[in-house]
């Protein structure tokens, strides 16, 4: 029930760490239109911290969190800068003195099919211009799709880097320039695997780099049980749990869905029942370890 909050403060944690220029939002900040107020202050809590360290933060709105959804409305700080319901442009001049165009637009309504990346107008007289697009892919059929594009489309803006929100999958579509899915910063369920986090991101005239930092509090991942070669329960039992102590990280906790195949034990050491003992027991063991390693 943490894991998200944690996630957001590794993610400050490292922006502050870094001492980056901004920080950009690419939507879906909260899950549901009815964002609760709980959530809504520790995000604020967390964007004062940038505040406090003079780090901007771009934030654009989704079509989970859209801006007519029905809600208490916290104010954010005054160094957030949120993008309207019709593309913009916002400017920004770094410590360094390098002149930034970033623009984008925020969903008022849940459902925006328009294709958006058509109001996107490079305007003159910046270093670098940056889109940030709440959108998916055109042909990828796993997500809704809001704001479609066409890599191509992103190609003819020449723009800098794009930033991209909605895939919860990390994705590089595009590395000259950069155009990214960094996903979400933290995985909610089995499907969502692997680490997740946020991308550092940095750029020149000379050249681009992206650096992944792993931001999630507990990571899902999948285990095969090969059974070929285990001659009894206890073995199998001990197998599994050695099998699971390799899975641990110091300082993180995982959730393992675990599969089985090739169990050739007699049917009184495998069935439902012995298999649900084997994993309750397992379970058992990890309850008082911070650093779980949780089986299911």
């Amino acid at each position: 029930q943490e894991s998200t909050f944690v996630a957001l403060r590794n993610l400050v944690d490292e922006a502050i760490l870094h001492g980056v220029d901004f920080v950009i939002l690419a939507g879906d900040a909260f899950d549901h239109e009815n964002r609760s107020i709980k959530a809504q202050i520790r995000l604020t809590r967390e964007l004062e911290r940038l505040e406090s360290e003079g780090i901007q933060v771009f934030l654009v709105f989704g079509n989970h969190d859209y801006m007519s959804g029905n809600f208490v409305h916290i104010d954010m700080p005054k160094n957030v800068h949120v993008f309207p319901e019709t593309v913009e442009m916002k400017k920004l001049e770094t410590s360094q003195g390098a002149i930034v165009h970033l623009y984008g637009f925020s969903y008022p309504v849940r459902h925006v099919i328009e294709r958006k990346i058509d109001d996107y107008q490079k305007q003159p007289g910046a270093d670098f211009h940056i889109g940030i697009l709440h959108g998916n892919l055109e042909g990828q059929m796993d997500h809704g799709n809001y704001a479609p594009f066409q890599l191509k489309d992103l190609l003819k803006k020449d723009f800098h880097y794009w930033a991209l929100g909605h895939i919860h999958k990390r994705t590089v579509l595009s590395e000259d320039p950069y155009i990214v899915y960094p996903g979400n910063i933290q995985g909610r369920n089995k499907k969502e695997l692997g680490p997740k986090g946020c991308y550092l991101v940095t750029l020149s005239q000379a050249s681009s780099q992206l650096e992944f930092i792993e931001t999630n509090d507990i990571v899902w991942t999948e285990l095969n049980i090969d059974g070929d070669g285990i001659s009894s329960f206890h073995h199998l039992y001990l197998y599994t749990k050695e099998r699971l102590e390799n899975e641990r990280i110091e300082g993180k906790g995982k959730l393992v869905r675990i599969g089985m195949s090739h169990l050739s034990l007699e049917k009184n050491e495998i069935n439902l029942q012995t298999i649900d003992e084997l994993l309750e027991t397992l379970q058992e063991e990890e309850l008082e370890q911070e650093s779980f390693v949780w089986p299911f």
